[in-house]
């Protein structure tokens, strides 16, 4: 969950480890450990894996290209602008840490027999997945509103430092603004994929004024 980092992010400028490895003698009497079983869900939860690792990647290099940019503009700068790269730096930063404690967590689920054996598993992992986003996105909204109100703030004559509310209202609106657009598209992937979990609403139409279920005729 991003908010209260985010919430730090925000308000900061303007205010498993590894077990050691052993060696034991096999036994022969035990039987080998068996490799994890291969089937449609596990195959379902692999993707749904891949694609979650691959949002991260591109979370990872924007908050990257926010931190490269922020660090040299921000001693490079002055007005808003300063206070624009300042703000972009600050969710370079927690994105960034997001990203890769994501990343290794991804790494760590995958070598672990955890994925779901049963269609009711698999469907409560995929929608706690997709509600993720769905909630994430709905915190990008309230990001993109609160720039707004800063820079109406900047306009008020009596604000203090105005360069600084409109430097970080931009910033918002830039940092919200993508977000929305990486939670929407990961939300809208996420779905799409799901679709094989509960095939019966993936035949379900909707139209004016009526609801119909489509079934094929083989």
């Amino acid at each position: 969950m991003r908010f209260p980092l985010y919430l730090l992010a925000l308000l900061g400028p303007l205010a498993a480890r590894p077990a050691a490895a052993q060696t034991t003698a096999a036994d022969p009497l035990r039987p080998a450990a068996l490799p994890p079983p291969a089937g449609p869900l596990h195959e379902f939860d692999a993707e749904r894996r891949r694609l979650d690792q691959r949002g991260l990647l591109v979370l990872g290099g924007w908050a990257a290209g926010n931190l490269l940019v922020g660090g040299i503009a921000t001693g490079q700068t002055d007005g808003s602008a300063h206070y624009f790269h300042q703000m972009n730096l600050g969710w370079g930063a927690v994105n960034l840490a997001l990203a890769g404690a994501g990343l290794l967590d991804a790494r760590r689920a995958a070598r672990a027999p955890g994925a779901p054996t049963n269609r009711p598993g698999a469907v409560r992992a995929q929608l706690r997945t997709e509600n993720l986003y769905l909630f994430n996105a709905g915190l990008d909204v309230a990001y993109l509103a609160t720039g707004a109100y800063f820079l109406e703030k900047s306009r008020n004559p009596a604000t203090d430092n105005p360069n600084r509310w409109r430097g970080y209202g931009q910033s918002l609106l830039l940092q919200g603004g993508f977000l929305l657009l990486f939670d929407g598209f990961q939300f809208a992937t996420h779905h799409r994929h799901g679709q094989a979990l509960y095939p019966l609403l993936s035949r379900v139409r909707l139209g004016p004024g009526a609801v119909a279920v489509v079934l094929p005729l083989r």
